[in-house]
C-alpha cells in the first residue's frame, strides 16, 4: 500500500513496492509495517503504521498554491523528452540536477525500475503525463469508466505521524474486482508506475488511531506472489 508522502521514505530503504523481481539488499525491519497479512485486515486488529504526511500545497509568495509535490508536465512536454536512462545526462542538465547527487542517484533508480522487464503476467508502464495513465488505465480495464482511490487522512498539518492503528467495523473491504495501481516515483517531474498485476485486491480499511483520528486506508493484497523475488523484502519481514 502507499499513503500520501511515503515516496521519501520508502526510497530511503530501496524498497519500492513495486519492484517485486528485486531482493531489496537494503531491507530493514524498520520496513515492516508496509506489509501485512490478509488477516491483518479483520475489525479490531491493529496495524503499526508510520503516517508521513505532508500538506499538498503552499502559498507562494504572492498567494498563489503551490505544490509540495512534483507535478505532471503537459502531454505534449512529456512526449519531446526521451523517458530513457540514455537520457539521464539531459534530464539532470534539464532540471539543475547534479550528477553524483542523491536526487541524480534517485532519478538513476526510477529509469532502473521502470526498464526492469515485467514480471510473468504483469503489465507495467511508466507514465509521464496524465493523459498517458489514464489511457494505460483505460486499456488494462477495458473500461473508460475507472474509480480513482487514494488513501484519506485526517491532521495533515502533521508532518510525521507514528501511531498504532486498529481496523475499524467491517474490516478492510474489498473495492473493485479488477485494479491497476499507480504510484509515484522518484524523478524531477511526476512520473507513476502503474501495472496491472494478477491476483491483486485492493482494499479499502478503516483506521482508528488512540486519539479517535481515523483514516480510511488503500491496502492491496496480492495473492498470487509465485514469481517474485524470493529474497524480496516481503518475504524476510512477514
Amino acid at each position: 500500500f502507499g499513503g500520501p508522502g511515503i515516496r521519501p521514505w520508502i526510497s530511503r530503504w530501496g524498497a519500492l513496492g513495486h519492484n517485486h523481481d528485486s531482493s531489496n539488499v537494503n531491507w530493514s525491519p524498520d520496513l515492516a509495517p508496509l506489509y501485512f497479512l490478509a488477516e491483518g485486515l479483520q475489525p479490531g486488529s491493529k496495524m503499526n503504521i508510520t503516517m508521513m504526511i505532508r500538506p499538498e500545497s503552499n502559498a507562494s509568495s504572492d498567494g498563489r498554491s503551490v505544490s509540495s509535490e512534483p507535478t505532471f508536465l503537459p502531454c505534449q512536454q512529456a512526449e519531446v523528452i526521451p523517458f530513457s536512462s540514455s537520457n539521464l545526462t539531459t534530464i539532470c542538465k534539464m532540471f539543475s540536477i547534479q550528477p553524483h547527487s542523491e536526487h541524480a542517484s534517485l532519478t538513476r533508480q526510477t529509469f532502473a525500475d521502470c526498464e526492469m522487464p515485467a514480471l510473468k503476467g504483469e503489465v507495467k508502464y511508466c507514465a509521464t503525463s496524465l493523459e498517458s495513465m489514464i489511457d494505460f488505465v483505460v486499456a488494462e480495464l477495458g473500461s473508460c469508466e475507472i474509480h480513482a482511490v487514494v488513501t484519506s487522512v485526517v491532521n495533515k498539518e502533521e508532518k510525521v505521524k507514528a501511531r498504532t492503528y486498529r481496523v475499524g467495523d467491517g474490516g478492510g473491504k474489498v473495492l473493485f474486482p479488477k485494479v491497476v495501481t499507480c504510484r509515484n516515483v522518484m524523478f524531477p517531474y511526476a512520473v507513476f508506475y502503474c501495472h496491472n498485476f494478477p491476483g491483486t485486491r485492493p482494499y479499502m480499511v478503516p483506521l482508528i488511531a488512540y486519539d479517535g483520528s481515523r483514516v480510511n486506508f488503500i491496502a492491496l493484497c496480492h495473492f498470487d506472489t509465485s514469481n517474485w523475488n524470493p529474497g524480496h523484502a516481503s518475504f524476510q519481514l512477514l
